[in-house]
């Protein structure tokens, strides 16, 4: 009895510390969900409010001028022609509008000559998917002409003013909403330098949550900031995203083509922040079981504090389109660091990860506009030592003024 009731006693610890420990886990999850949901709602906001005034248009004129009573089809095709994220390209929204326009004659003329039913609805869906798939790959080409012809088979036809009125409404919404893509004054920098805040806020956040770790040698928050880590890429396909849509905004609105180099200057360090953030990622990994194993060595923490500090500044510059020199001169900074001290040298786990800051840190000056060559000309050089293995320091001569002589009276 004895023995069973301490089994049940240590059965129901073990359950409450895994209860605590899937409650500390589902906090910093929940949270990062919640801060991500609230970026792309802020992000988004333009944009929905231009659906919304593209569908209220689009229904308004036909209500009022065309004098169609209800014509549902004009605010849906304003709808899925603009679409409520800014991920949708000009092309894409116009594979979507003539999509739900075509879907919405196919339905007006069969109906017209078959009427409304079941078997109606069966043969003009199969109808319409393939005639779809016959004109256009794409998926939601297809998914908008089958969807449109159902709701025109299944509405009924009484609520249409007259023949092929759907259709002309679904066209309005339509040209509403390519009108409003091409007219409405657009920044193209705007949305590529909110996301690049995002995701070198994410990035800084992150370099911070490894220094915090690394210093406490905490292996628990080394895993919290790993399992943060590999949510983070959300903000890198939200920026690729971004920088998809300013590109084209920069060439079909006048008003946004003079923004082209800077699009092209944030591609650019998108590219080398993404590259940034899969290295941290591994970085993390290693400080989970460096941290286990006991004492880390302190020049790693300092290097991941600063080359955090330097990617504030660099979010700073890229928001406000400002100067990347001062980003550029703390990673400079960071990267003279990163050589092997004493300490780091017997320990294989910690030497990793110092191999993993210098290209961490090379990518982030690349991506403050430094070139390739001036980004590792700012790290040490590093040779092995033949005798024993290690790593140590290429020292470079030094300087010396004219005149300085050697042994001997030789000038050196």
């Amino acid at each position: 009895m004895c023995a069973e009731r301490a089994a049940r006693e240590r059965s129901a610890v073990d359950l409450s510390a895994r209860l605590r420990q899937w409650s500390s886990d589902l906090g910093p999850v929940l949270m990062g969900r919640l801060r991500m949901g609230t970026q792309r709602i802020q992000i988004n906001f333009g944009q929905i409010v231009q659906l919304t005034v593209a569908a209220m248009a689009a229904y308004s004129f036909c209500y009022f001028v065309l004098g169609h009573a209800y014509p549902f089809f004009a605010a849906v095709a304003a709808v899925v022609g603009i679409g409520p994220m800014q991920d949708r390209r000009l092309r894409r929204s116009l594979e979507i509008g003539c999509g739900a326009v075509l879907g919405v004659l196919v339905g007006d003329v069969f109906v017209h000559l078959f009427g409304s039913g079941v078997w109606q609805l069966g043969v003009i869906l199969f109808f319409a998917v393939c005639m779809g798939m016959f004109l256009n790959s794409g998926a939601i080409f297809v998914t908008q002409l089958g969807i449109q012809s159902i709701f025109v088979v299944t509405v009924p036809a009484e609520l249409a003013t007259g023949t092929f009125s759907r259709t002309g409404d679904a066209a309005v919404g339509v040209a509403t909403a390519i009108l409003m893509a091409l007219v409405i004054p657009s920044d193209a920098r705007k949305r590529p330098r909110n996301q690049a805040a995002a995701l070198l806020a994410e990035l800084a956040r992150l370099l911070r949550e490894t220094e915090d770790a690394l210093r406490r040698e905490d292996p628990q928050a080394a895993r919290r900031a790993l399992s943060r880590a590999r949510d983070s890429q959300g903000y890198v396909d939200s920026w690729r995203a971004s920088l998809r849509i300013s590109e084209e905004t920069a060439r079909i609105n006048a008003n946004s083509r003079r923004y082209a180099a800077e699009v092209s200057r944030l591609g650019r360090a998108c590219e080398f922040a993404d590259r940034a953030l899969r290295l941290i990622r591994v970085i993390l990994r290693r400080a989970v079981t460096a941290t286990e194993r006991g004492r880390v060595d302190p020049i790693l923490a300092e290097a991941s504090g600063q080359l955090a500090e330097g990617a504030r500044r660099l979010r700073l510059a890229l928001l406000e389109g400002g100067d990347r020199s001062e980003a550029e001169e703390v990673f400079t900074a960071a990267a003279r660091t990163l050589r092997p001290a004493p300490g780091l040298r017997a320990d294989l786990e910690q030497t990793t990860m110092l191999l993993l800051f210098r290209p961490l840190a090379v990518d982030l000056l690349q991506a403050a506009g430094c070139s390739l060559e001036e980004a590792n000309a700012h790290l040490p050089a590093l040779e092995v030592e033949p005798e024993t293995g290690a790593l140590r320091v290429v020292e470079e001569p030094e300087a010396e003024g004219p005149g300085a002589e050697g042994p001997g009276g030789e000038v050196r």
